[in-house]
């Protein structure tokens, strides 16, 4: 059992230092320093791997099973969906993102879902038995997962024109001035530009803005995206670990003080906030699934807004390939504006997105969208079917095998 869980552990280790080394430049973009930035950046990748080690162990321990090409991906998919929970979460880069040609089936069993087809397939190419019969079946989904509905989805009838913002930095008279100039009503700006104040739109009168602000209620103070004119807001609620929150209290309240980093005490938001036609992710909130399905479900379309200006180059690559996924998920429109890119109106047809602002390109994107209220499979259901589905054939091929033995 050791050495499947290492072999699979130094696999994965590999993957996520090569995927996720733009956390040490997270780190140190505080002034943490090469060493200790090196070492948290290495705890993470060494703890992040652990989920794969498991894996292939649980490979071994199920390799003569009957069904072990069901269980199989039902134990991957599960350490997938642990992984976005555990301490406060990290569903970063799972395997059914990495690969836009096969999201033909994201509207149905979305990202988490598709990470569990691709380990089905695999698990069905390699049985022993009934060849014809699990070649078939692998081939099927393959077809699938490269020509399914996610490819192919139709867009809404009603259009809105939008603009969102890549102003670089949080300047202010800047920001309104690009707003002012913009070539739509509809503008967005990215994720904590400034401290909430209902003035702002005086600045602006002609302009409808959802924006992301620093929102102060009662004794409480949230990172926000606000709609200047109704008043509408989306408080997050995935908030960054030692970034906004301390994830274990006052145990360690010196670790702020150390790396310098601002805004480490922000409140959470609600699981369930009030909707309008809009939705709201901001930031890393994009990759958690069940905050994902709750708040866009019965929208018409989504706005993104992050500051990926301190995870280093990789990240906002990865950043968007996630708003990509999420559009096709759920056949809506992603408005995403960032600080420093990379900001793109994102299309659930590929086809029809608009162009991209690179990074630390200044400017401003203005497209037209279509609205879509219609819900799809996945964001109705969410991860629930598969979740339960993969919980029953663990525990099923955990009780036979104990059984034979």
């Amino acid at each position: 059992m050791i050495k499947y869980f290492l072999i699979g552990w130094l696999f994965a280790a590999a993957f996520w230092a090569y995927s996720i080394n733009w956390i040490f430049d997270a780190i140190n973009y505080y002034g943490a320093g090469t060493f200790l930035s090196g070492t948290i950046t290495f705890l993470l990748i060494a703890y992040l791997s652990v989920y794969f080690g498991i894996f292939l162990v649980a490979i071994n321990y199920f390799k003569d099973h009957q069904f072990k090409f069901l269980i199989i991906p039902s134990v991957f998919f599960l350490l997938e969906w642990l992984r976005s929970w555990v301490i406060s979460g990290f569903p970063w880069l799972n395997l059914g993102i990495l690969s836009a040609s096969l999201w033909g089936l994201l509207p149905v069993v979305g990202v988490a879902g598709t990470s569990f087809l691709m380990i089905l397939v695999m698990a069905l190419l390699l049985e022993r038995n009934k060849k014809i019969i699990n070649r078939a079946t692998a081939s099927l989904i393959l077809l699938l997962l490269f020509f399914g509905p996610g490819h192919y989805q139709e867009g809404g009838k009603e259009k809105l024109k939008i603009t969102v913002l890549q102003p670089l930095d949080t300047n202010m008279t800047e920001i309104i001035q690009m707003t002012n100039d913009a070539e739509s009503d509809l503008v967005v700006w990215p994720e904590a530009v400034t401290v909430y104040d209902k003035n702002i739109s005086q600045s602006i009168p002609q302009k409808e803005v959802i924006g992301g602000f620093f929102r102060k209620e009662n004794t409480n103070f949230y990172t926000s995206a606000i709609n200047i004119k109704t008043g509408h807001f989306h408080d997050k609620r995935n908030l960054v670990p030692f970034g906004e929150f301390q994830p274990f209290g006052n145990l360690l309240e010196s670790f702020n003080d150390f790396f310098n980093i601002p805004n480490s005490s922000l409140s959470r938001g609600d699981l369930n906030q009030i909707k309008v036609d809009w939705s709201a992710l901001i930031c890393w909130e994009l990759a958690f699934n069940n905050t994902f399905t709750d708040r866009v479900r019965g929208t018409k379309y989504i706005i993104h807004m992050s500051n990926d200006k301190w995870y280093g180059e990789s990240m906002p690559v990865q950043h968007l390939q996630h708003a990509k996924a999420r559009a096709v998920e759920s056949n809506k429109w992603v408005a995403r504006a960032t600080l420093d890119g990379i900001s793109q109106i994102i299309s659930p047809r590929s086809n029809e997105s608009s162009k991209i602002l690179d990074r630390g390109e200044k400017g401003s994107i203005t497209h037209e969208i279509t609205l879509n209220e219609v819900d799809t499979f996945y964001l109705k259901y969410g991860d629930v079917p598969l979740l339960i589905i993969s919980a029953l054939s663990l525990i099923f091929g955990m009780h036979t095998r104990k059984n034979e033995k």
